[in-house]
């Protein structure tokens, strides 16, 4: 099967369509130990910031915090 269309990466972020998501997630290398924290970005597509948030935050239920950008990524040029 050939696509009659392909969005590439570069295209969503010309169109402002790639919001990146900063995620503070804990992590338990054994059941007695103290939990380590570390930060993830996660870039997404999605058409705002709203729906770039839920996306994230159902692949990650378990977040400490998130930051999230009032504006999408954009390309340099």
């Amino acid at each position: 099967m050939k696509p009659d269309v392909l969005v590439s990466w570069d295209q969503h972020l010309k169109n402002g369509n790639v919001w990146r998501v900063e995620l503070e997630l804990s992590m338990l290398d054994g059941p007695n130990d103290n939990p380590t924290y570390y930060n993830a970005a996660i870039d997404v597509v999605a058409p705002n910031r709203d729906l770039a948030q839920y996306i994230v935050t159902t692949m990650y239920p378990d977040y400490e915090s998130i930051c999230i950008s009032d504006e999408p990524l954009r390309t340099s040029s």
